[in-house]
C-alpha cells in the first residue's frame, strides 16, 4: 500500500486507554495514528504541521486545556480550517461553542466511530 494513500488521524486525548483503543480500531484498517496526550497550543501546531493529519479526534477535556477552544483555533486558522475535527467527550455536547465536523460521546460505540471517521476521510 502506498504511503500517499494512507490516511492519518491525530488523536488528542489525555487518556492513554483511549489511545490504545483508537490504535487498535484504526491501525487494523491501515490508518496511521499519532497520539498526543496534551493540548498545548505550540506543541500541537508543530505536530499538525509535521504530521499533516487528514482528521483530528479531539477530546473536550485534555488536562488543563479545553478541546472546544482548540477546535475554534483550528477552524479560525487558514492553515487548518478545512481539517475535519471530531470532538470526543463524556459530557453533554449540546452547547459546544465550536464547529466540529462531528461529535462522539464517550463511552463510544466502535462501529459508530468507524462510520463517522470513514465518512469524513472519504470526502
Amino acid at each position: 500500500m502506498s504511503n500517499a494513500l494512507v490516511k492519518k488521524i491525530l488523536l488528542v486525548d489525555d487518556d492513554e486507554n483511549i489511545h490504545d483503543i483508537i490504535r487498535l480500531i484504526f491501525e487494523e484498517e491501515h490508518y496511521h495514528i499519532k497520539g498526543v496526550l496534551d493540548g498545548d497550543d505550540l506543541r500541537l501546531a508543530e505536530i499538525i504541521a509535521d504530521f499533516q493529519p487528514d482528521l483530528i479526534l479531539l477530546d473536550i477535556f485534555i488536562g488543563k486545556h479545553d478541546g472546544r477552544d482548540i477546535c475554534n483555533r483550528l477552524k479560525y486558522n487558514p492553515e487548518t480550517s478545512s481539517l475535519p475535527v471530531i470532538l470526543l467527550s463524556a459530557v453533554n455536547m449540546d452547547n459546544l461553542n465550536c464547529s466540529p465536523a462531528d461529535t462522539i460521546e464517550k463511552p463510544f460505540d466502535i462501529k459508530d466511530l468507524q462510520l463517522k471517521v470513514r465518512a469524513l476521510l472519504d470526502k
